[in-house]
């Protein structure tokens, strides 16, 4: 008896010595993590814009990647371009990601994730690099070029049998479509067990009917009867220009339509609303200091004038971006609490092609702050014509946002020097779904979309509701993200 009980009080004294140490060390870790989370936000920020893009300080529509973030995966996601050595024929160019079996993120080896693959494409790899960091994932390696004929090369290099593939590819031209085709065709014949193609902009979105008299294809509907033919399972599309599209795809191909309106009003609200001071960067940035006294110690902080709130009216480029502009208002009012108006700018053509018409705007702007919505840019046109109709009208500032900017290949500089140079244009902010090829001027920003993409995808992975995306508790993303 007396040797159980002295073994006994000297566990007990052990435990509590254990014990004790344990909630210092809790308090060493709560303290770490508090000060990693900050850091992790900022580094968060500092990967979404290392490409010149914007985004928004808080995260509010990116919830999933709870799961884990990989710091590294930004240098393990780089590009090469290298001769494919696999083929019979030489290529003259070749779209590689590097092999990530080297290095593979702990979020790999959460369940949640292990029988994921993320690729892609060369239309998309920026945006894929920016949602594989949110979700701790690397891009599964691939090689896609053209052969010396022109013909389209596609090499899965990683492989996807039995797993959940995703693939992230604007068809922004003819190649970058045929590269998805194949791509998901790769995937079907290499057994993987479903295949969702994440179409950030859908080429031939506008060829969305049939004009009278005209003899021409609905092209937008045979797009998405390759996409089938080829073995997709799911699809998503960011802002597809007319939601009816998703009918042409048959009831056993499901299709998400995300909205990145929402996300550009949240940008937008910060830059006209929020008054907050969310991180350092804002405080380095200004110029007034003040001195506050504690006992014998002085400390300088950094002192900002408050914000003037302007009224705001979002107006619609024209009859059909009304609903885009009603979205965009909802949001921005939700997230300012302001009181918002809405307006529109009439083009009715009075006949199909017609290039010249006069626009007529339906509101009072005088003396307000505008931001027109619209979904595409090509020429720029349309855009411009709204700027100096709203600034005619009397507006006090101008701002705009369209989702997918195109810009015309055959005059892309052209296009983007004309918004440089108009004098009634705040800036004009535009997404990252179809990349720059060349750097854009200053008054063309660029919304990073790849938080809504990466939440997007943990949501479907764990079978939740991707509209849910959208429902917003601002208490606890002001809280988490301060």
């Amino acid at each position: 008896y007396l040797v159980f009980f002295l073994a006994t009080s000297a566990a007990n004294a052990n435990a509590a010595a254990n014990a004790t140490q344990s909630k210092e060390e809790d308090k060493v870790l709560v303290s770490k993590s508090a000060s990693n989370s900050t850091s992790q936000k900022s580094n968060l920020r500092k990967t979404l814009t290392r490409n010149g893009q914007v985004t928004t300080k808080r995260m509010y529509f990116f919830r999933g990647g709870e799961k884990g973030t990989n710091e590294n995966n930004t240098n393990n996601n780089t590009n090469t371009t290298t001769p494919n050595a696999n083929t019979n024929t030489n290529t003259n160019h070749q779209h590689q990601q590097q092999n990530p079996s080297k290095k593979r993120s702990t979020a790999n080896n959460n369940i949640f994730y292990r029988n994921i693959s993320l690729f892609a494409g060369p239309a998309s790899q920026k945006l894929g690099i920016d949602v594989a960091h949110l979700l701790g994932l690397n891009l599964s390696s691939i090689a896609i070029g053209s052969f010396t004929d022109g013909e389209t090369s596609v090499q899965i290099r990683d492989t996807v049998r039995g797993k959940h593939v995703y693939i992230i590819q604007s068809t922004t031209s003819v190649d970058s479509l045929m590269e998805l085709l194949f791509t998901i065709s790769s995937m079907k014949r290499a057994s993987a067990k479903t295949i969702t193609a994440i179409v950030p902009y859908y080429g031939y979105s506008r060829q969305d009917q049939k004009i009278l008299l005209k003899r021409e294809p609905i092209a937008a509907a045979d797009v998405a009867r390759m996409l089938e033919e080829v073995g997709v399972d799911k699809v998503m599309c960011l802002d597809l220009h007319n939601d009816s599209l998703r009918g042409f795809f048959s009831p056993k191909v499901p299709v998400e339509h995300l909205l990145p309106g929402p996300v550009a009003a949240a940008y937008f609200n910060e830059e006209l609303f929020d008054d907050d001071l969310d991180d350092l960067e804002d405080m380095e940035d200004m110029d007034d200091t003040t001195s506050i006294h504690d006992g014998s110690n002085e400390t300088k902080v950094k002192v900002k004038e408050p914000k003037e709130i302007p009224e705001v009216t979002v107006v619609a480029a024209h009859e059909g971006q009304v609903a885009r502009a009603t979205e965009f208002r909802k949001m921005l009012q939700k997230l300012s609490g302001k009181e918002i108006d809405i307006a529109f700018i009439s083009k009715v053509r009075q006949f199909p092609g017609q290039k010249h018409y006069e626009p007529y705007l339906v509101g009072d702007v005088t003396g307000r702050t505008c931001i027109i919505v619209d979904d595409i840019i090509s020429t720029g046109s349309t855009m411009n014509s709204c700027i100096n109709q709203l600034k005619a009208s009397g507006a006090s500032k101008v701002y705009a946002w369209a989702t997918h900017g195109v810009f015309a290949t055959s005059n892309h500089d052209n296009v983007t020097q004309r918004f440089e140079q108009c004098e009634n244009l705040e800036y004009l902010l535009i997404s990252n779904t179809i990349k720059a090829d060349s750097p854009l001027p200053s008054k063309i920003r660029q919304l990073n979309v790849a938080p809504l993409l990466a939440e997007a995808i943990s949501r479907a992975v764990a079978n939740k509701s991707i509209s849910g995306i959208l429902d917003l508790d601002l208490d606890a993303i002001r809280n988490n993200n301060k």
